[in-house]
């Protein structure tokens, strides 16, 4: 590398160690104050507010919530899980019924004894 090179690397080093610690102490900064922790709980209480509302608007539409989407979905999941297994226990049964079938045939429907 040149000396030019080494320099540069030099500079951009410091300037990025400067800006990570103004960052840094930027960021302790906030969490210490006390009107930065009273906005975070403000803005916080404010979306909650806001998604109560947004609830209320769609369902006064007629509308799911992305929670209630969300339930539906997880539902039809879980019934259609259930159609399967069902499906395939019938499919087993139907296929006893054809061997049981089978081997009555080829004792000439008649019982053993």
């Amino acid at each position: 590398m040149s000396a030019e090179t080494d320099g540069n690397d030099g500079i951009r080093d410091r300037v990025q160690s400067k800006g990570e610690k103004a960052a840094a102490d930027l960021a302790s900064a906030l969490i210490g104050s006390p009107a930065f922790g009273q906005a975070v709980s403000a803005a916080v209480a404010a979306r909650d507010r806001a998604a109560e509302a947004q609830r209320a608007a769609m369902g006064a539409m007629g509308l799911s919530s992305q929670d209630e989407a969300d339930r539906l979905q997880r539902r039809v999941r879980v019934l259609s899980d259930r159609l399967e297994e069902t499906e395939d226990r019938l499919d087993a049964a139907l296929e006893q019924i054809r061997e049981l079938r089978v081997e009555l045939k080829g004792s000439g429907g008649k019982k053993k004894s």
